[in-house]
């Protein structure tokens, strides 16, 4: 009789194109056994799917995008790996990516598939995909074609995953501590006294035309600009 194929607990964005693609497709080599799809701020884990993995029945946990922390006793009880797909490469772990690359004029981007560990974006790395920024480039648009070679990268490393049960470290290493949201949101935070250039360098990085930022702190006064197209001269 044929083997079985492995278990699995997929984890998704709230994406309606690339979550279906990456259900679709890891549905061909795995037994899904949960899933989830979440908005990107919504971090929170299902008591459900901590009380599905504790049971040790999962071989891999697939986190394609998805924002959920996984604490460190439910990683430890899959069975196999658990696997990351970051939207960023390894000089950029943590939050903010693509508007650090920008501000710091870098001329390519990309995603990086790591293991999971408890401290995120820091486990071992299997494989990272390149892709150059464009000039003209915001930071939306840079890190909509990060979601987009995250897939591509998806599309590569599953049925790896499938066949061989394993992935090999690709020997790249991440290039700085993972970057919180508290420490992007007082990075993105500037004062009147803030020269004009590193303010328009700033404004350049970070305007979204979904989200709020950057900020000006006046005294106990916070300023932001609204979310919106980035049309500085």
């Amino acid at each position: 009789m044929p083997k079985p194929p492995p278990t699995c607990v997929l984890l998704m964005s709230a994406h309606p194109h690339l979550a279906d693609s990456a259900e679709d497709f890891c549905r061909r080599l795995f037994t899904i056994r949960y899933t989830c799809r979440r908005e990107r701020r919504d971090n929170t884990m299902p008591q459900e799917l901590s009380d599905l993995i504790r049971g040790g029945e999962i071989d891999y946990l697939l986190n394609f995008l998805s924002p959920i922390i996984i604490p460190g006793d439910v990683l430890a009880a899959v069975k196999r790996d658990a696997i990351n797909f970051h939207p960023a490469p390894p000089e950029w772990p943590g939050v903010g990516s693509a508007s650090y690359a920008l501000y710091h004029g870098e001329k390519t981007f990309g995603v990086t598939a790591h293991q999971m560990i408890p401290k995120v974006d820091s486990g071992p790395i299997y494989d990272v995909l390149r892709f150059p920024i464009l000039p003209g480039d915001d930071c939306e648009a840079v890190f909509r074609r990060a979601i987009e070679h995250a897939l591509v990268q998806f599309y590569y490393l599953i049925p790896r995953l499938a066949v061989d049960g394993a992935l090999k470290p690709s020997g790249d290493t991440w290039k700085r501590k993972p970057i919180k949201r508290k420490e992007f949101e007082a990075w993105m935070t500037m004062t009147p006294d803030t020269p004009p250039d590193e303010m328009k360098r700033k404004i350049r990085a970070t305007r979204h035309p979904r989200y709020s930022g950057p900020y000006l702190q006046v005294g106990n006064w916070r300023f932001e600009l609204p979310p919106g197209p980035c049309d500085l001269p």
